[in-house]
C-alpha cells in the first residue's frame, strides 16, 4: 500500500468517527485511480456550523499523521506537508458552505460516488456530487472559442512585455500561453483526459509531433530564446486555430491576426 493510501484510509476513519464532520469528499488523482508515490492527497471537509469556529486545523490533521508544515494559502486552502513528506490540500468549511458544490457541475467529474464521497451525515453533499458522475464534453464550440481568445490575449500581452525588456515577466506569461496551446492541441487530438491540468501526463498523452511543437514554444530566461518561443507559439497557435475553425467554428478577426503577425514574426503573415 502506498503511504498516500494509508493517509487516505486514516482520513476516512477520522471523518467517520468525528461527529463534527457533516460531510467529506476526496478529489484529485486517487479518485481517478491515477495516484502514485509522487501524488498529493486532497479533501474537502464540511464541519458542523456551531463547532466550526473552534476547530483547530493543525490538531485535526495531526490525528492523520505528524505535521511538518501547515499554512493557509491565498485560496483559503489549508496546505500541509506531513512528516512522511506527503503533501496534502484540505478545504475546511462549515456545513452551510456545501452550496459551493453548485459551481462544480461541468467543471469536474468523478468515475463513481464511492471514489469521492467519504461521509455525508445530513445528505446535503451527495446531490452536488451526483451530476459529477457523468462525463463532461469538453469539445464544444464555446470552450474552443475561449481557448482561442485566451491564447491571443496572453500571447500579445506576453510579447509586449518581452519587447519592453521584462524577460522574467515574459517567461511567466509564457506559461499561460502554454496552457491554451495545450488545450487546443488536446482538443485537436481528442484527448481531454487531463483537461483541467493540460500539461499533466503530456509525455504519454500528446502525439510526438505535437510534443515536438510544444518543446519549441518553451524557453529559458534569455531574450533570444524567449523571442523564438513566442514566435513558435504564435505559428503553432495560428495553425491550430485554422483547424479549430474547421472543426468547431472558432474564429479570430482576420485583420487582428494580420496585424499581430507583422509584430510577432516581423513580416506580414501569408
Amino acid at each position: 500500500m502506498l503511504p498516500q493510501e494509508e493517509l487516505i484510509a486514516r482520513v476516512r476513519t477520522l471523518c467517520q468517527e468525528d461527529s463534527r464532520v457533516d460531510a467529506a469528499m476526496m478529489y484529485g488523482s486517487f479518485t481517478r485511480g491515477e495516484g502514485d508515490v509522487y501524488s498529493d492527497v486532497e479533501f474537502i471537509l464540511f464541519f458542523d456550523d456551531e463547532r466550526f469556529d473552534n476547530l483547530d486545523h493543525r490538531a485535526w490533521l495531526g490525528q492523520i499523521a505528524p505535521v511538518h508544515m501547515l499554512y493557509v494559502n491565498e485560496h483559503g486552502i489549508t496546505v500541509v506537508i506531513f512528516e512522511n513528506l506527503i503533501r496534502g490540500e484540505f478545504h475546511f468549511h462549515p456545513a452551510s458552505d456545501v452550496i459551493i458544490g453548485e459551481a462544480w457541475n461541468g467543471l469536474i467529474a468523478f468515475p463513481s460516488l464511492d471514489a469521492t464521497l467519504i461521509v455525508d451525515r445530513s445528505g446535503a453533499l451527495t446531490p452536488y456530487l451526483l451530476p459529477l458522475l457523468q462525463p463532461i464534453d469538453r469539445l464544444v464550440p464555446e470552450r474552443m472559442q475561449n481557448a482561442v481568445n485566451n491564447f491571443v490575449n496572453w500571447h500579445w500581452f506576453g510579447f509586449n512585455v518581452l519587447r519592453r525588456g521584462e524577460h522574467a515577466r515574459a517567461l511567466e506569461i509564457l506559461t499561460m500561453v502554454h496552457r491554451d496551446l495545450l488545450w487546443m492541441a488536446r482538443a485537436l487530438e481528442n484527448n481531454t483526459t487531463h483537461w483541467l491540468t493540460p500539461s499533466k501526463a503530456l509525455e504519454q498523452e500528446l502525439s510526438a509531433d505535437a510534443y515536438a511543437r510544444f518543446q519549441k514554444c518553451t524557453a529559458p530566461l534569455d531574450d533570444g530564446a524567449l523571442q523564438r518561443a513566442y514566435q513558435h507559439a504564435w505559428q503553432w497557435g495560428m495553425e491550430m486555430i485554422e483547424e479549430l475553425h474547421a472543426q468547431f467554428g472558432a474564429t479570430m478577426p482576420a485583420r487582428l491576426r494580420h496585424q499581430l503577425a507583422e509584430r510577432v514574426l516581423g513580416e506580414v503573415e501569408v
